[in-house]
């Protein structure tokens, strides 16, 4: 099964990339928080159909303003971040494969979802059709 759950707050990168990916014979889940990707997770877990790559942002506030992405950032928002819904992700299961795929790709906070056990950090410069042409390698081995 080519399964992977997308995890961003922007609904134009879900339909974008979910587009994109579905192109790839992929099957896409979606989540639109860090706690309903976490939720998500969990229950295609517990089905038997979790999916083989976790696309996970790091900005997952809702947020517009650098403001309430700077609260966000420090754990202090309304919303869990990509870093902290990874690490939730991987305490349900430590091998779950986590990507970032954020415009914070270069930043200590890329680092943090590179701490939390994310095995891959692509730059949101990437464009879609690239980056569904690298999940699409990537999951069909």
């Amino acid at each position: 099964m080519n399964k992977v759950l997308l995890v961003d707050d922007e609904p134009d990168i879900h339909e974008i990339l979910g587009i994109h990916l579905e192109r790839k014979g992929i099957d896409v889940e979606h989540a639109l928080t860090g706690e309903e990707g976490v939720e998500m997770y969990k229950k295609l877990h517990k089905s038997g159909e979790e999916p083989k790559l976790v696309i996970m942002d790091l900005n997952l506030s809702g947020e517009k303003g650098m403001d309430g992405i700077q609260l966000h950032k420090e754990g202090k928002g309304k919303r869990i971040d990509g870093a902290r819904a990874a690490e939730q992700i991987l305490k349900i299961n430590p091998d779950a494969v986590i990507w970032g795929y954020t415009a914070w790709s270069d930043t200590e906070w890329a680092e943090k979802l590179r701490k939390a056990g994310a095995k891959r950090i692509v730059k949101r410069l990437v464009p879609f059709k690239e980056f569904a042409e690298m999940v699409a390698d990537f999951v069909k081995d």
